[in-house]
């Protein structure tokens, strides 16, 4: 079977293209980019492709430019469009301290991103061969990797908000030379491949040779069949997980997930891994790789279940246990829920998005007694009040005397002992008077200086309604 047929029948079988889709190719002019052009040029007509052609020159070597030009002029050649851009990658790994492949990696990417929704088009291909996928599962294994790992580079993945496609993955660095050489391809060749600096080359010129000579020349076979049994067998934990994790979850908006954490503790571990992986990437927008130090940590507050507990996770997310709540939020998911006061008039009303509450004088009659008992309302002594009044939410070192008891005691302990939600507890509205004093926390519970008693003749009415209830 020739190379174009190859080609064909791996991208139908794994589903990477339809008729009329919309491409962007990323092309460096080498000898697998090249390739794949070729064949998608081939493949055009029939599939009924739109084809734009990316090159990304990163000036790390003095050919970069020759190169950029190289791929313009074949963009033309082909009658295809192209958008070339040049930045200054090695000025960005110098900055922030990462290596040259994780420069150029997230640098293609961010700018691809851009490119993509400017043009309206979601999917790339990307030209990573058979030889790529081995090192990649070596690379890995070296490093230290789960199953996900073991795969090295799977025919299709999502991230940066695209359908990242791999073409050429069942064909092998062998053949693509030779079918370069075939068509007169003219590929620019990247000397650095050579050298034996970066780990990945090391694999690919020293380790993976040696392999074949001396212990099984049928290595790369061996390791691309086994990577796609991982593949499928990761397929199913994911599919299973995914269906976890939404069973597990109790609330979620953008800036918080909350999960029920008795139903995490019934999974198995390797379950909750995947549901902590796919909360996390739900929040950050699936660009974020935890490390193993990580889901230890998350672990240690399943397995406690102790309320309160907080850990730091990367970029800005954190995660924490707040009764049967494990809650993944944003670090500035507090931000969203700011302090708030009102003036409160007798009678009169206050409003926001979460709550209404009113005031109003009634008698002392034989009906106060039954208002009393709903929980939604507050009846105290008018006269045992300093107005005017105010509605705000906690602040540090709130204090109060819940009805019924002689001793203060705070608020923050209240809400504890109520096993009020933390994200919960800066939406309750507090109502105090001119002298700081709370009057009813509310919704909740009353203060014990301003109960209706013997000498009370005047009474003052307070109700709330919370929004979608409470």
């Amino acid at each position: 079977m020739d190379l174009l047929n190859q080609f064909e029948d791996y991208i139908i079988s794994k589903n990477l293209i339809a008729k009329g889709d919309s491409l962007i190719l990323g092309v460096s002019g080498g000898p697998d980019s090249m390739t794949m052009l070729d064949l998608f040029a081939c493949l055009k007509k029939k599939y009924a492709l739109d084809i734009v052609i990316f090159h990304l020159n990163h000036m790390f070597r003095k050919e970069a430019e020759e190169e950029a030009l190289f791929v313009k002029n074949k963009a033309k050649e082909y009658g295809l469009d192209v958008v070339i851009v040049k930045f200054n990658v090695p000025e960005l790994i110098k900055e922030e301290k990462i290596s040259p492949e994780e420069g150029a990696r997230e640098t293609r990417f961010r700018i691809l991103s851009k490119l993509a929704k400017k043009l309206d088009i979601k999917k790339v291909a990307m030209a990573h061969n058979k030889d790529d996928l081995v090192e990649t599962v070596f690379l890995n294994l070296i490093r230290g990797t789960g199953l996900k790992g073991l795969i090295g580079i799977e025919p299709i993945s999502y991230n940066y908000g695209l359908s990242i496609i791999h073409p050429l993955l069942a064909l092998s660095r062998v053949d693509i030379e030779y079918y370069c050489k075939e068509y007169n391809l003219e590929p620019r060749i990247d000397p650095s491949n050579n050298e034996a600096v970066y780990t990945r080359n090391k694999i690919r010129n020293l380790i993976l040779p040696q392999i074949e000579e001396e212990i099984n020349a049928g290595v790369k076979d061996v390791i691309y069949r086994m990577a796609s049994n991982i593949r499928e067998e990761e397929q199913f934990l994911q599919r299973y997980s995914e269906d976890s994790f939404q069973d597990s979850i109790i609330k979620r908006n953008e800036e918080f997930i909350i999960l029920s954490l008795s139903k995490l503790q019934r999974e198995e571990y390797p379950i909750r891994r995947r549901i902590i992986k796919n909360a996390v990437n739900e929040l950050q927008g699936d660009v974020m790789d935890l490390y193993s130090v990580h889901y230890q940590a998350v672990e240690g507050l399943i397995a406690s279940g102790e309320t309160g507990k907080i850990i730091q996770l990367k970029d800005a997310n954190r995660v924490r246990t707040s009764y049967d709540h494990l809650i993944f939020e944003k670090d500035d998911a507090d931000n969203s829920i700011k302090k708030f006061s009102y003036e409160l008039s007798v009678p009169g009303e206050v409003r926001n998005n979460n709550f209404i509450l009113n005031t109003e004088v009634i008698d002392k009659d034989n009906q106060w007694c039954k208002i009393a008992l709903e929980r939604s309302n507050c009846i105290c002594d008018f006269d045992k009040i300093e107005f005017p009044l105010t509605v705000r939410n906690r602040r540090k070192g709130d204090c109060f005397i819940p009805f019924g008891m002689t001793g203060t005691k705070k608020v923050k302990d209240f809400f504890i002992d109520q096993k009020i939600p933390v994200l919960k507890r800066d939406k309750i509205p507090l109502v105090v008077d001119n002298l700081g004093k709370i009057i009813w926390i509310a919704g909740y519970r009353a203060d014990n200086s301003f109960k209706v008693d013997k000498g009370t003749k005047k009474l003052l009415k307070l109700g709330i309604i919370f929004a979608g209830g409470d």
